[in-house]
């Protein structure tokens, strides 16, 4: 029962800047005094959210706090409020609870759906409960959810890693600085969903020492706006691994002064901002330990780097190695590519394929345009499909080579828009002697080499351009007589100019012309 509450006490209690929740709804205490025409000390609050509210914090024309939207003010009493909680009590009653209740179902439920950087591991759950029944053998503890906004007495945590404080009404730096002097094990800190004070210099000095074992620190959802107000709390812990900004409505980047934050930061997560445009991820290009960074969701259109010579690589970004770029609206899938080969050592990439495309066909794109790519979407990049996505790319601009190779100046501008060429060149020689087949008439009919490599068998025969690698397969099968009943047959071709070339024909839907079968190639046949 929360009892009656004098406006000195409540001035105390609920300072500008607390959190607190009525409901499912959460918000932040703007104003505590009197309202103009109404007895007793009142709670201005702006609510998360914007549509919970009646006003901005403008009254009958007087204005008292101010809002971010214009419908996210109210006005509510404190004895509406229920009492705040210690992280202490409230890792009492979720872990000591009843017997029946002691395996934490919040805990549960993260662990299984988990997909990414999991916190928690079940191994069995009646080992989990086990352990839940003892702070010191604890080394996750998750209270997300909870009225949580001190830290209390923790000398019990002597095992704790990874800390949930999701969802609470933790509102000043000063508490979780409390929380990491307690717990000197903790590395892994996840604060979404909270909203807080940016600190002041001074308390900067004061409490940074409080977070030198932070290595991992998620602020989804935090409210933040303005990037400065995210490198002056990232001043706090200058030396953190990790950090997790999505769906913070940032919109603009400025250059980060690595003397001061993110010395050793390897993985940034801006995904679901409302960063659109490259120019601002340009400007974090000095972060040089930075190994990971995730912009998925963000509805970036283009992506452009600054120039460098074709040949060389931009000293930016030197470090990153994996870069996630899902669900973005890029419209030219090449010029993408192209401009991404300029990162010193990028090599796992995450994109959604154009509308007009498919994934086989950003998958050649985007190996045969970014030289040292490893990984698409998750996928490993195997010798033979890299072979093929260079191969195609080496012929598909072969005449526009030969064309731009009549003077430098147009060579070097070819060389800028397809900065990997020059390399497939070195790899695979001149496609000049291409080009003359490429750029006359040609007949619609190509003589192929097809060999059953199970029985040696050859049978040479003119097919279509345009049939189907599907309706080959059929011709193939009821030639050779294979049993398909046991395993498919898998179909690839091998250049009769370049032998040491071996293209996989998987796309039982495209035609031979799309795969750029030429005169006297050879299609290999294993079951």
């Amino acid at each position: 029962m929360v009892g009656i509450i004098d406006d000195t006490d409540t001035c105390l209690r609920y300072p500008a800047g607390t959190r607190i929740k009525i409901g499912e709804n959460s918000g932040t205490v703007r104003y505590v005094g009197e309202l103009c025409g109404y007895k007793g000390t009142w709670l201005g609050v702006e609510w998360d959210d914007p549509k919970r509210g009646k006003h901005n914090g403008t009254v009958n024309g007087k204005h008292y706090f101010y809002t971010m939207h214009p419908n996210a003010g109210s006005f509510i009493r404190p004895d509406k409020l229920g009492p705040f909680e210690s992280l202490e009590s409230a890792a009492r009653e979720r872990y000591l609870g009843d017997s029946e209740k002691s395996l934490d179902q919040q805990l549960i439920r993260e662990a299984q759906e988990s997909l990414q950087a999991s916190l928690f591991e079940v191994v069995g759950l009646e080992k989990l409960a086990r352990k839940q029944s003892k702070f010191e053998q604890l080394t996750e503890i998750s209270v997300a959810g909870s009225p949580v906004n001190n830290a209390g007495y923790l000398n019990e945590f002597t095992a704790l890693t990874a800390l949930n404080l999701s969802h609470t009404l933790i509102w000043n730096w000063q508490t979780i600085a409390e929380i990491c002097r307690q717990v000197p094990t903790l590395v892994n800190l996840n604060l979404s969903c909270n909203r807080f004070v940016a600190p002041t210099d001074s308390q900067i000095v004061e409490m940074s020492s409080a977070f030198d074992n932070l290595q991992l620190i998620n602020l989804r959802n935090c409210g933040f706006t303005d990037w400065s107000n995210v490198i002056q709390t990232a001043r706090l812990w200058p030396h953190i691994m990790s950090i997790g900004l999505q769906e913070n409505p940032i919109s603009e980047l400025s250059a980060v002064n690595t003397k001061d934050v993110f010395k050793n930061l390897r993985e940034l997560d801006l995904h679901r901002t409302k960063i659109m445009d490259f120019d601002q991820i340009c400007k974090l290009g000095n972060l040089k330990t930075l190994v990971s960074l995730n912009l998925m969701e963000n509805g970036i259109e283009e992506i452009k780097l600054p120039d460098c010579e074709p040949n060389a690589k931009l000293d930016m970004f030197i470090s990153l190695e994996q870069l996630n770029m899902l669900y973005n609206p890029i419209w030219n899938e090449m010029d993408a590519f192209n401009e991404l080969d300029k990162l010193p050592r990028l090599k796992r990439l995450s994109k959604t394929p154009h509308l007009k495309s498919n994934f086989d066909e950003m998958l050649v794109k985007a190996v045969g345009l970014i030289s040292g790519l490893e990984m698409v979407n998750r996928a490993e990049i195997s010798a033979e499909e890299r072979r093929g996505a260079e191969y195609d790319i080496w012929k598909k601009y072969a005449l526009d080579w030969l064309q731009a190779s009549k003077l430098p100046e147009t060579l070097k501008e070819f060389y800028k828009k397809h900065r990997s060429y020059a390399l497939l060149i070195k790899k695979y020689g001149s496609p000049i002697e291409f080009v003359p087949r490429a750029n006359i008439k040609v007949s619609n009919l190509i003589k192929i080499c097809i060999l059953n490599k199970k029985t040696g068998e050859i049978w040479e025969k003119k097919f279509p351009r345009m049939i189907t690698v599907q309706t080959l397969l059929g011709l193939i099968v009821k030639r050779f007589h294979l049993d398909c009943l046991n395993m498919a047959p898998q179909l690839c071709y091998t250049d009769a100019r370049h032998p040491e070339l071996v293209v996989p024909l998987d796309n039982l839907s495209k035609t031979l012309d799309f795969y750029s079968l030429q005169e006297n190639d050879i299609v290999e046949v294993e079951c």
